[in-house]
This record gives C-alpha cells, sequence and structure tokens, in this order.
C-alpha cells in the first residue's frame, strides 16, 4: 500500500476535521454569557485543562521544529525540557492565587488582573493592542506551516491549504467560544499523544532500541556542551518556555477556566507528567533521526520526516494529522483571546461600557472572522519576514512575567515599576529581535534570547522603581488578598 498516497493522506484529514467539528458541536451550550464564551463558564474539569495546554502549547511545527532541534543538538537542547517541568511550578504557584481573583471579579482576559490589580489603563489598553497586534502573524506562522505540509503531502496547493485551516479554525470558534476550543483540544492533544509514543518505539525500534542508540550517536548528541550557542539560548528557551503559559494572553486564561483550586491541583499534575513525556518523545525522536538519516540535514526539521518515511510509512498520514491538530489547536485559542481583549479590555472599558453580553459576543464573533482574514493574507504572501514577528510574540508576552509574578507575591510592586519595566523591555526585545547584533552590542543568542534580555531589564527596572515609589495601595491589595484567603 501507498502510505504517502496524497488522496490517503487527504483522506485522513477529512476524518479527523469532521470529529473536530462533531466536538465543537457536541460541547458548545449557546449560552451567550461573557463567561460562558470566553473562560467556559469557568467549569472545566482537569483532564480536559490538562490536554487544552498541552495541545495549545504544541502549535504547528511543534513536531518538526522541535524534533529538528533535538536532531542538531541532542542532549544540549534540554534546557527546553527543564523550562517545561519549571512551567508545571509556575502555573501552580500562578494559578493558586489568579485562579480565586479570576473568579471573584469575573475576569476573563489577563488584561483584567494587570489593570485592575496595578490600577492602570496604560497596562490594561496597550498590552491589549500589542497582545492583539503580534498574535495575528501567530496565527498566520500556523497557516503558513500548514499551507506547506498539505502542499507536499496531500497534493493541495498551497493557497488551498491556508484557507482550510484558516476558515475551519474560524467557523468551529466562532460556534463555540472557549468551549469548543477546550474539547477540541482534548481530541487534539490526545492525538499529539498517541503518535508520539507510537512514533518513539517505531523509530527506536528501526535504530535496534534506546541502547544501541546511545551507543550509535557521537558524543555531542549525548554529553552537554559548554560550548553550544550557549547559555543565552539555553537561558532563553528555559525562561520563555517556562513563561509563556503563564503569560501569552491566549493561554493565562486556562487558569480561569478550571472550575475550582481542587481540580487545578489535578490539572497541574496531570500537565506535568504530559509535557515530561513530550519532552522525552521529543528528544528521542530527535537523536534517532539523526542516526538514522544522519548529520546535516537542512532544514533540520526535515530529518523527522524523512526517518518517518522510511521507517515507518505506515504512520505519515497520522503525522501529517497530528502537525495539522497542532496548528488548529493554536490558531483557535489566540483567536478567542484577541476577540476577549478586543470585545472586553477594549470595547466594553473605553467604547460602550453598557453593552449586553450577547452584543458583545456578536461583535467579537465579526473581530475573530477578521483577525482570521489577516492571518490569512498573511500566510499567503508566505513572508520571508513571519518568524521574525513570531519571535516578537515570544519577547513581548515575557515581558509579563514581573508583573504578574511579583505582584501576586511581593508586597511592595507598584503600578510605576510594573509600567516602566515593562514598556522599557517590550522597546528594547523589539529592538533586539530585530538588530541582534546592533549597538550595544550584547550576545543576546538566539529564538527566546532578545526577549530573555529585555526580561532582565524589565525586571531590574521593576524592582528597583517598586523600592522608590508607592506601593499598590493597601486597599486596592486588600481587595485580592480576600480572594486568596
Amino acid at each position: 500500500m501507498n502510505w504517502s498516497s496524497p488522496y490517503y493522506i487527504f483522506g485522513w484529514l477529512i476524518v479527523y476535521l469532521i470529529i473536530t467539528a462533531w466536538v465543537a458541536w457536541k460541547y458548545s451550550t449557546g449560552i451567550e454569557t461573557e463567561e460562558d464564551y470566553y473562560v467556559a463558564g469557568r467549569s472545566v474539569g482537569p483532564f480536559a485543562n490538562t490536554m487544552s495546554i498541552v495541545a495549545t502549547i504544541a502549535s504547528g511545527g511543534i513536531y518538526l521544529g522541535t524534533v529538528g532541534f533535538f536532531y542538531d543538538h541532542g542532549v544540549n537542547f534540554l534546557g527546553y525540557g527543564f523550562a517545561y517541568i519549571l512551567m508545571v511550578f509556575g502555573l501552580w504557584f500562578v494559578g493558586r492565587r489568579l485562579w480565586p481573583v479570576g473568579k471573584k471579579f469575573n475576569y476573563s482576559t489577563p488584561q483584567d488582573f494587570y489593570g485592575d490589580f496595578y490600577q492602570s489603563e496604560f497596562l490594561r489598553l496597550f498590552g491589549a493592542v500589542g497582545s492583539i497586534i503580534f498574535l495575528i502573524p501567530y496565527y498566520a506562522s500556523n497557516a503558513v506551516a500548514m499551507g506547506a505540509i498539505l502542499e507536499r503531502f496531500a497534493g493541495l496547493p498551497y493557497v488551498w491549504g491556508v484557507w482550510l485551516l484558516v476558515v475551519f479554525t474560524v467557523i468551529y470558534t466562532t460556534y463555540g467560544g472557549m468551549r469548543a476550543v477546550i474539547y477540541t483540544d482534548v481530541l487534539q492533544g490526545v492525538l499529539l499523544l498517541i503518535f508520539g509514543i507510537v512514533a518513539t518505539f517505531a523509530i527506536l525500534n528501526a535504530v535496534g532500541g534506546y541502547t544501541a542508540l546511545m551507543d550509535a550517536l557521537p558524543a555531542k548528541q549525548t554529553v552537554p556542551s559548554s560550548n553550544w550557542p550557549a547559555y543565552g539560548l539555553f537561558l532563553g528557551w528555559v525562561v520563555f518556555m517556562f513563561s509563556h503559559p503563564l503569560t501569552l494572553s491566549d493561554r493565562m486564561t486556562r487558569m480561569y477556566t478550571i472550575r475550582d483550586l481542587g481540580a487545578f491541583r489535578t490539572n497541574v499534575l496531570l500537565t506535568g507528567g504530559a509535557i515530561l513525556m513530550m519532552v522525552l518523545i521529543f528528544a528521542l525522536l530527535g537523536m534517532a533521526s539523526y542516526k538514522l538519516v544522519g548529520p546535516g540535514m537542512k532544514p533540520n526539521d526535515e530529518a523527522i520526516l524523512q526517518a518517518v518515511l522510511r521507517h515507518a510509512p505506515w504512520l505519515m498520514a497520522l503525522f501529517v494529522v497530528v502537525v495539522w491538530a497542532c496548528g488548529m489547536s493554536t490558531m483557535d485559542s489566540g483567536l478567542v483571546g484577541a476577540d476577549a481583549m478586543l470585545s472586553k479590555d477594549i470595547i466594553r472599558r473605553y467604547i460602550k461600557p453598557d453593552i449586553s453580553d450577547a452584543q458583545l459576543i456578536r461583535i467579537g464573533r465579526w473581530a475573530m472572522i477578521v483577525f482570521g482574514l489577516l492571518a490569512a493574507w498573511i500566510a499567503l504572501q508566505r513572508p520571508a519576514g513571519i518568524w521574525a514577528l513570531v519571535r516578537l510574540v515570544v519577547m513581548f508576552h515575557m515581558q509579563f512575567l514581573p508583573m504578574l509574578i511579583l505582584g501576586l507575591y511581593w508586597r511592595r510592586a507598584s503600578k510605576l515599576g510594573a509600567e516602566v519595566g515593562w514598556a522599557a523591555g517590550v522597546l528594547i526585545g523589539t529592538y533586539y529581535t530585530f538588530w541582534a547584533s546592533g549597538p550595544p552590542p550584547i550576545n543576546v543568542g538566539g529564538a527566546p534570547g532578545p526577549g530573555f534580555f529585555a526580561l532582565l531589564v524589565n525586571l531590574v527596572l521593576f524592582v528597583v522603581i517598586s523600592y522608590l515609589s508607592s506601593p499598590v495601595p493597601a486597599a486596592n491589595r486588600a481587595k485580592f488578598e480576600e480572594a486568596w484567603k
């Protein structure tokens, strides 16, 4: 049988899309309230929330790009894995305080917390506007990846692949809101893990098992190096992977959707187990691909594709479906997140405060259509600079980390410190994202490196200015501390 036949692969994709549409319809309530549409009524159980976190983290290129990094660098990329472990602690220590205030004050966006806690319209407005602007190219990057995947493996023109992803995702997301996102994420997360487990066993079997793989690999793949683009990239990935589930506006809301703190505790433990499994899968697939296809394959994401095609071709259709599912799970969450910020943080806050929930959701649905069309337009240009824009998303959201954690746990945190630190971090991070070698000549590493360096400046400014200025007023902080009891 021709396992890589375009018709066979496309048939699998159609079946997956039909099941996804059914899940979105099945779990949508039709209740048009802000709480139900944007945070799923704060009623989600631990398993569903876990799969939603896992699936949303897994963007369209995770099985290609992440495995490709392990193919290139072996254990030296395990900073990525350490970050995942740290992320679990961050989820608990942030979520255990964010969930109660979200429930008490009816929060559905990150800016709800930043604006209310710091009493800062600057953070609320510019945080929302910046997040919306930077998220749109992020959706587009997933559309680029999905269009390219279908063009190569299903024989569809690139344009069709882009439009299929955007139109299908926009339809089920606008229909069901966050409930549709979370419960389709369950399907996507389960597929992600099942494929990873099966593929790992199949590819390891092709190299003779784990022990044979470790014996056959060169030392640079199995022994940590002290000179690999070294600590800038390592630390950058650690901080990014730790921070983005806590600060990316489309992911932070998973700390609002869970039904109670007991369920959230279970959610955190399940998430830790699931993402540890993901790291092991990516590392083993990357290093096994190095053994099977040899070094030097460019681009590096081609390595896992060739390993599967040569040694487990019966997995190829499922591989394409899983990559597609990862792209959808990131895009649908981003659409709802951007919609919530536009509708609540901008329209309800500044334009029409008395707008009803039904009107707000109606506007939000149209907004999601517009966001989807913008993402499709960007993707159809196949812009060479789109990955720089994606790095901006990484950098921008990392800058919320000091004001989030220190606001929740440090009584000296001040409005001025949060505003100045965040603004300086965003400006510096933007500069180094586009001009990494610009003056002053600081080696900020690759990928999240500019965001990491900007975060250090942000943190120092936040702490120093908070010591020199008045903290958040005691009466305002007391409202939050009451919710934490």
